[in-house]
């Protein structure tokens, strides 16, 4: 495992018997603990704690759940690497901090010489973009994760093309919209049958598992939306730049009192 340098800056028991039926109120209180636990451990994906903290620990950045929940999904499509679980369908494969999930960091010899703040990262990214998907390698289209803080869950994925651009294009707020959104693109631009069959079958599946975990799958939800007006400036990625005034030292970005064509 290396990091990029060519375009880069570099997943009950039933017991029955014939005894007599309980009563309805008490029949209501096991089904409402029953859900509660089956929501309980909904809350957190079949990853476990070390190796959580280890993917935390490497990047020095608090992963969301829907890293952890996206990574359960396509083990279940391909348990023998996940990583390469949307390789044959789209072109997509598992990079990044997933590398880490794969146990590809202890394979490689000079992993420790790794600086993973800059791995997968792309010519174009800024710091707050951390690359989790990559795609055609021609264009170097990427999907990352953007953060407005290191300190902060990530405000929304986007993707970008460093091949042809700078631009950061948001997809969401969790990976299943990001990767949606990319096969349904996908599907306008390909006539292959089975292609098609294998890409709307896969449309269904992610659809489905973000509607059971609670995810949105709008290219830009309420919370980006209430996060644009915080942007005090596009930049050059135009994914915008949120930066608070500190009320305690007074620090913070201010708009200056001049416009910006020049006199």
């Amino acid at each position: 495992m290396t990091s990029r340098k060519t375009g880069a800056s570099s997943k009950k028991s039933d017991m029955a018997g014939g005894g007599k039926r309980a009563p309805q109120a008490e029949q209501q209180n096991s089904d409402t603990v029953t859900e509660d636990v089956k929501k309980r451990r909904s809350d957190q994906s079949d990853v476990s704690v070390s190796l959580r903290q280890e993917v935390e620990s490497l990047y020095k950045l608090t992963m969301p759940e829907d890293f952890y929940k996206f990574w359960v999904f396509c083990a279940e499509i391909n348990g023998d690497d996940p990583c390469a679980a949307l390789k044959l369908s789209l072109g997509l494969q598992l990079v990044g901090p997933y590398d880490i999930l794969a146990g590809k960091h202890k394979a490689d010899k000079k992993a420790s010489d790794i600086n993973y703040n800059l791995h997968w990262r792309f010519f174009y990214d800024p710091p707050e973009f951390q690359t989790v998907i990559v795609g055609n390698s021609k264009t170097q289209y990427h999907v990352g994760y953007y953060r407005d803080s290191p300190e902060e869950l990530p405000v929304f994925l986007g993707c970008s093309e460093a091949g042809i651009g700078c631009l950061i294009t948001p997809t969401g707020d969790n990976l299943f919209s990001a990767v949606k959104q990319f096969a349904v693109k996908k599907l306008k631009e390909i006539s292959d049958k089975k292609t098609v069959t294998t890409i709307k079958d896969l449309v269904e599946k992610l659809t489905a598992a973000a509607d059971s975990l609670g995810y949105s799958l709008e290219q830009k939800t309420a919370s980006m939306k209430q996060r644009d007006k915080k942007v005090v400036t596009k930049s050059f990625h135009n994914a915008g730049l949120v930066v608070p005034v500190d009320k305690k030292n007074n620090v913070g970005y201010r708009e200056l009192p001049h416009t910006d064509v020049l006199s």
